[in-house]
């Protein structure tokens, strides 16, 4: 397999990375490195649990959901 045009090039001072065309300097969480311009991979985030706000007593009390009870807040209705 071939070796990618950007690994092991040198992201400090003298930066060969930036001088290499279609590479760019990537940021990790332990160390910059170069990688491909084109490498865009993006990740999913998660969703996160527990995090769903209840309703008020009055508005479960009134039969509404929590769409109505924005919608009613936002028109100063509750």
């Amino acid at each position: 397999m071939a070796k990618s045009l950007c690994q092991g090039k040198r992201v400090k001072n003298p930066n060969k990375c930036k001088k290499t065309r279609g590479c760019k300097v990537a940021n990790g969480k332990k160390r910059t490195f170069c990688r491909k311009a084109k490498n865009k991979t993006k990740k999913t985030k998660k969703a996160k649990k527990g995090t769903r706000k209840r309703l008020p007593e009055a508005a479960r009390l009134r039969g509404l959901n929590m769409k109505q009870y924005k919608e009613l807040k936002r028109l100063g209705h509750m």
